[in-house]
């Protein structure tokens, strides 16, 4: 189903083999006809169906059924940690050494907003990096997609992956692709 092939090596780095997999490319100028085509193979039992186009088109991706990502829910908890940690460090340092001036509280949240707010952000920053560093490191991606300059410009890419060659064809013609060939 896959093959190899070598990409150029960079200055210094040496080559490295990159594993393309094979499957049926369609070629579509409208989202929606994309977005049936898409709908139509996952329901013919086609499960590996990406796609590439110029722009995010909502009903295309809504289309694909990729679940949403969990880095979202890493950096609320990061944020949420930076806040309470910042008030909570106001708080032991004024309790910690309290300076009483004219009958004021000693902890007082308005001033103490400011501290919590540059560590939310700052903790809430540094998880989003983490996350994605170990979402990078942990899971490696593989070249996704045959690369066209023209799925950059005014034509949208449908490609599914190696089973049933003749079905995703018919289905690809059948919902309007201008081109329809197989990728090896």
């Amino acid at each position: 189903m896959a093959t190899r092939t070598t990409r150029p090596a960079g200055i210094g780095k040496p080559s490295r083999a990159v594993v393309r997999d094979a499957g049926t490319l369609g070629v579509f100028t409208e989202p929606a006809a994309a977005a049936a085509a898409i709908r139509a193979l996952n329901e013919g039992g086609h499960s590996d169906v990406r796609a590439a186009m110029p722009a995010p088109f909502p009903e295309v991706v809504a289309a694909l059924q990729r679940p949403k990502s969990r880095v979202g829910w890493w950096v609320l908890a990061g944020g949420l940690t930076g806040t309470i940690s910042g008030f909570g460090f106001c708080v032991f340092t004024a309790l910690s050494w309290p300076l009483v001036t004219g009958g004021k509280p000693i902890v007082s949240v308005p001033p103490y907003a400011v501290v919590a707010f540059e560590l939310t952000v700052l903790a809430a920053a540094l998880t989003n990096v983490g996350a994605l560093t170990f979402i990078l490191a942990r899971f490696r991606r593989r070249p996704r997609f045959p690369a066209h300059e023209r799925f950059s410009g005014d034509t949208i890419g449908v490609f599914v992956v190696g089973q049933n060659p003749a079905g995703a064809v018919r289905i690809l013609t059948q919902h309007g692709a201008s081109e329809v060939r197989h990728v090896a």
